[in-house]
């Protein structure tokens, strides 16, 4: 018997569900208009503007696309995707040039309609400060790139004579959420980046006094030198970071005598420095020593500007910065933060703020969902590869969506049905 392959439309098909309804709740409810708000990149819009070409764009985002390209092979058959979010899709080179279109001042509009979407949504600013401490991770990390690239300079990357980037970045791990982001050529060190990042966070965060005083900023010994640990202390902010490197670490740690360290695991110990520098607030300054997994003995060096912690509370402490790393990692490999690039530097802020928006979206989701283990501790991998992309079909009556069916053979799909029933009730069915 002859096997028959024909081509046929297909539009209540999907194979991203729980997406399309993601979609169709944030614009039926105009729940992105603050970002485009004030938004003028000067292109006339013949078929489609300029906010619909950026709302393509993070959809593709959302969608795991690795390039502006992928929209045309994997999201152009979506017509059901297309009319959940309220789109008609896009080629791709006009998405491209849209980005092109950025400029420095452009960038700065978007930033701002961000913060005004995050200030509204944000989990962070409503933080019970009377119940604990607001962990905030300070972070600078590669994204690679062509060295013909504006901006792209040799600098610290994972492999020897590459070009780049650099990304300042500042998360609260408690609530997944990204505050900020800003791209700089690939030759920047952490240690200057500080003092701009904590300036931007704090004219964005506007915390009282008191709300600065049980904000922990964390970061790694890059950005701990202790010009910027004095400029975060005179700002009030509460410190947590490795000093900067150097001879200073084994220096220090000759002067603990051996009956001094206190052990926190078999390869790892911690003691009091010795005669610490003054810095502008108290301090306590831990000289950390530990072994490698080839038996050489190394020295670090941390401060913090919480007294009431013990020695291995605040080692403890320091070591829970790694969730910054987790969702730094999550970001380049479900939102492919690494692989989406633009020679332009502007056009590549655009996309990295368009890609923290997308982060931040991620974040509210199981909130929104009351989303069952495990899918309730998901990170942004796993809710674009396994969550979102759960395939079946969508049925409307002119632009409202009537039915929803998802594919009942998918692993999670009942978890997803229930959580999609609450997305819907929370946005008040629209």
């Amino acid at each position: 018997m002859t096997t028959v392959v024909r081509l046929v439309k297909m539009p209540e098909h999907t194979g991203y569900a729980p997406l399309a309804v993601l979609g169709y709740c944030l614009s039926r409810t105009r729940f992105l208009d603050p970002l485009w708000n004030g938004l003028d990149l000067g292109l006339k819009t013949v078929d489609h503007s300029p906010e619909a070409k950026l709302q393509n764009l993070l959809l593709s985002i959302l969608a795991g696309c690795r390039s502006i390209a992928q929209v045309n092979t994997r999201l152009r058959a979506e017509a059901a995707l297309a009319q959940a979010w309220g789109l008609v899709w896009t080629d791709q080179s006009n998405l491209a040039r849209t980005l092109d279109a950025f400029t420095d001042a452009q960038v700065a509009l978007l930033r701002r309609g961000s913060e005004a979407l995050f200030r509204r949504e944000s989990r962070t600013l409503r933080h019970d400060w009377a119940q604990g401490w607001l962990w905030l991770d300070i972070d600078l990390t590669p994204l690679p790139i062509s060295k013909q690239a504006e901006g792209s300079t040799k600098g610290k990357f994972d492999r020897k004579n590459r070009y780049g980037r650099q990304l300042a970045r500042v998360q609260a791990p408690q609530y997944h959420e990204t505050l900020f982001s800003h791209v700089y050529p690939g030759k920047q060190e952490s240690s200057s980046a500080y003092v701009p990042t904590v300036e931007s966070l704090a004219a964005f965060l506007n915390l009282s006094q008191e709300q600065k005083q049980r904000t922990v900023l964390r970061s790694d010994a890059g950005f701990g030198s202790d010009a910027n640990i004095n400029y975060a202390l005179r700002a009030q902010w509460q410190v947590l970071t490795k000093n900067k490197g150097g001879p200073r670490p084994n220096l220090w740690a000759q002067r603990v005598a051996a009956e001094d360290w206190q052990p926190l695991r078999v390869d790892r110990w911690v003691a009091r420095a010795t005669a610490p520098p003054a810095y502008a607030r108290p301090t306590q300054c831990l000289v950390l020593r530990w072994l490698t997994p080839g038996g050489q003995t190394k020295h670090g060096i941390v401060v913090s500007s919480v007294m009431a912690w013990s020695m291995a509370e605040t080692i403890a402490h320091y070591d829970e910065r790694g969730a910054c790393e987790t969702e730094i990692q999550a970001d380049k490999g479900g939102l492919r933060l690494e692989r989406r690039r633009k020679k332009r530097l502007a056009a590549q802020e655009a996309l990295v703020l368009l890609t923290d928006i997308a982060h931040n979206l991620l974040a509210w989701v199981p909130g929104w969902m009351h989303l069952s283990p495990p899918l309730a501790s998901w990170g942004a991998t796993r809710l674009i590869e396994d969550a979102l992309c759960c395939p079946g079909r969508l049925y409307f009556n002119d632009d409202h969506l009537v039915e929803v069916q998802l594919n009942g053979l998918h692993p999670y799909a009942e978890a997803i049905a229930a959580g999609l029933k609450q997305l819907l009730a929370h946005f008040g069915y629209p």
